[in-house]
């Protein structure tokens, strides 16, 4: 019969350690998303990012309440950054980016193309495989480049799994009083405008009545007031569509911006590989 001194020269009183401290560490996630109701999340975010912070008026839409969206979404695949505060919290999206490759615009068009004419780009022999970027946004509590940067890295990942040449869309200024930025506009046509046989023409209709022929001196107040988008796609090597455009649904003026995936600095790519 055993009893407990048989027992008590064992040892069964081994330490073991566990690293509390992971449990109250923040992570952040940047993927495809591959669930609905993942991008039903990202699509949230855009509404949020897009309307209510910007305390526009709102927009009803009963089929996607409290949600942005489009005709363009099924088609796309849609990036999201997924936020943890810390173990023990809910998942959150605090930043998303939309991608359209071109083989399947065939079945719906760019978005891009509601405000710009893209024959001359989309028809170039120099270019049958582009992707159109859109729908960029971060949540105000996590702005920073970081989260930015995590986002671009899987674009580029996204661009070279895909064999994508160029990448294209619109870049906003978040108001449409274009006589405050107007030399920011004049400066960004004047040197940095696409070539004239792949150029893309801003719709008529909206676009905006701007003498692009004044002369505009560059200064670190002008370049500084550039939206931060628009500064990291001329990092690398971004040209400029032809005209700006006010945007009546997002209170916006956009700009077209195409990106020639062989034409960014290796130095840059270099930030954006895994």
């Amino acid at each position: 019969m055993l009893t407990l001194k048989h027992f008590s020269n064992t040892n069964y009183s081994k330490k073991f350690y566990i690293n509390t401290g992971n449990f109250f560490k923040p992570t952040f996630v940047t993927k495809l998303a591959d669930t609905k109701s993942e991008i039903k999340a990202a699509q949230k975010l855009r509404y949020k990012v897009f309307f209510e912070d910007r305390k526009k008026k709102k927009i009803i839409n009963i089929s996607g309440f409290k949600k942005d969206t489009d005709i363009y979404d099924k088609y796309c695949d849609h990036i999201i950054v997924s936020y943890k505060k810390n173990k023990f919290s809910k998942t959150s999206i605090i930043g998303t980016y939309r991608l359209l490759k071109q083989e399947n615009s065939r079945n719906v068009g760019f978005c891009t193309s509601e405000e710009y004419n893209l024959d001359n780009l989309i028809r170039s022999p120099k270019y049958n495989n582009l992707l159109e970027v859109s729908r960029s946004c971060i949540h105000k509590d996590h702005r920073n480049k970081n989260v930015l940067q995590s986002m671009w890295k899987e674009i580029h990942r996204y661009v070279i799994s895909n064999k994508i040449q160029g990448l294209f869309g619109t870049a906003s200024f978040l108001h449409t009083d274009y006589k405050k930025i107007e030399d920011e506009l004049i400066y960004l046509q004047q040197n940095f405008l696409m070539n004239k046989e792949v150029e893309v023409t801003a719709n008529p209709k909206m676009s905006i009545n701007i003498d692009y022929n004044k002369k505009v001196k560059p200064s670190l107040k002008l370049i500084k007031n550039l939206p931060t988008l628009i500064k990291g796609y001329l990092k690398l090597n971004a040209k400029i569509g032809n005209g700006a455009i006010i945007d009546p649904k997002f209170k916006t003026i956009d700009i077209f911006v195409f990106v020639e995936f062989n034409k960014i600095d290796t130095k840059y790519l270099e930030k954006f590989s895994y």
